[in-house]
C-alpha cells in the first residue's frame, strides 16, 4: 500500500474542507464565490487545482452545478481504523514525541493501546543521511526542546547555555527564539533566534540548559534568510505531483498546471540548505526536472558524476 492509498482513506485537510462545504450547502446554502473562498482560505496554494473542478463539475456528485447538495445533514467524521493505525505509527517517531508532554503521550498511548501501528520506524532505511543525529530520547534534550517550543508559542525570551564545536560554553541571555527547523539530511533540529539585532542559529543537540525569560513586549522580529527560487517541471507519473507537494510541504511554493500530466512547481528555500535540496530533488529521479536556476542544475550534475565515479 502506497502513501497515496493511505491518505486517500483518512480525513485530512481536504476532507475537512469538503465536509465544511457540504455542511454549509446543506444548511445555509452556498454560492460559488463562497465555495472558492473556503477552498483557498482553508487549503493550500494548489488546492484549487483538484478540489474546485471535482466539486463544481459534478465529478464527485457531491454538489450540483447550482451549488446544491443532496445531503441533508453535515457529514460526521469518526476516526477510521486506518487513521488510528497511522497515528499509532506516527507516535513511535521520537521526533514527533518531542512535541508532546509525558502526560499527553501516556494518554495517547492508552487510547491507542489495542491498535497495531501501520508501520514501525525500524522498517525504514535512510541513505545519504548522517548517522550522528540528535539524541531525541535524552531527557535533557526533550526538556530543552519543550522549553524552546513553549517560548516560541508564548512569545518569551530564553536564557540558554550552549557548547560550541571547540568545546567552549557560551551563555545566551534574552535570546528570542523565532523558529525550530529540522534538517532531514543531518537528522538534527536547529533553533533560529535573535540576540539583540544579531541572527543566531543554534543546534539543539549542543544546547546544555534552557530557562524561560520574560514575555516579549513587541512583535517577534523577522529573520531575513537568503531565499532562493527553484522552478521544477514534473511529469505526474507514479503520483509524482502528490509526492512532491508532500515532500516540499515545509517550503513556500507555487504550482502551475501545464497539461494533464505536466506541472510547474516553484519552491523557495534557504540558501544554507542548498546541499540538502540537491538530495531532495534527486530522490524523484527522471520524473522531476530543474528548469532554473542554472547553478542548481550544475550542482545536480556534479553530484550525479560523483555517484557514477563511486559506483565504478
Amino acid at each position: 500500500m502506497g502513501m497515496s492509498d493511505i491518505f486517500s482513506e483518512v480525513y485530512g485537510t481536504y476532507y475537512n474542507i469538503v465536509a465544511d462545504i457540504l455542511g454549509k450547502a446543506a444548511s445555509d446554502g452556498l454560492t460559488l464565490e463562497h465555495l472558492k473562498r473556503i477552498v483557498y482560505k482553508e487549503g493550500y496554494e494548489e488546492s484549487g487545482l483538484e478540489l474546485l473542478p471535482a466539486l463544481t463539475d459534478e465529478k464527485w456528485l457531491l454538489l450540483t452545478k447550482e451549488i446544491k447538495t443532496p445531503l441533508r445533514h453535515k457529514p460526521s467524521m469518526p476516526l477510521t481504523l486506518l487513521q488510528k493505525q497511522w497515528l499509532k505509527a506516527v507516535l513511535l517517531d521520537e521526533r514527533v514525541r518531542l512535541f508532546f508532554t509525558d502526560d499527553e503521550l501516556a494518554n495517547e498511548e492508552k487510547a491507542l493501546e489495542d491498535v497495531e501501528p501501520l508501520y514501525r520506524p525500524e522498517q525504514f532505511v535512510f541513505f545519504d543521511r548522517f548517522v550522528d543525529g540528535d539524541a531525541y530520547k535524552s531527557a535533557r534534550y526533550r526538556e530543552n526542546f519543550r522549553q524552546i517550543l513553549c517560548a516560541i508559542k508564548e512569545h518569551t525570551a530564553i536564557d540558554a547555555s550552549y557548547r560550541t564545536n571547540k568545546d567552549n560554553v557560551i551563555v545566551w541571555t534574552n535570546l528570542v527564539p523565532i523558529t525550530l527547523e529540522y534538517s532531514a539530511k543531518d537528522d538534527k533540529f536547529r533553533l533560529q533566534g535573535m540576540a539583540g539585532s544579531r541572527h543566531v542559529t543554534l543546534n539543539l543537540g549542543k544546547i546544555i540548559t534552557v530557562e524561560l525569560g520574560e514575555p516579549l513586549e513587541k512583535e517577534l522580529p523577522l529573520i531575513s534568510a537568503s531565499q532562493e527560487k527553484m522552478v521544477l517541471e514534473l511529469v505526474d507519473e507514479r503520483h509524482t505531483m502528490m509526492r512532491a507537494l508532500m515532500h516540499f510541504s515545509d517550503l513556500a511554493k507555487e504550482t502551475e498546471k501545464l497539461d494533464d500530466t505536466h506541472y510547474l512547481l516553484t519552491v523557495f528555500y534557504d540558501k544554507s540548505d542548498e546541499t540538502e535540496m540537491v538530495y531532495r530533488v534527486l530522490s524523484f529521479g527522471p520524473t522531476m526536472k530543474v528548469r532554473e536556476p542554472e547553478c542548481f542544475v550544475e550542482l545536480l550534475k556534479e553530484r550525479l558524476k560523483e555517484q557514477m565515479q563511486a559506483s565504478q
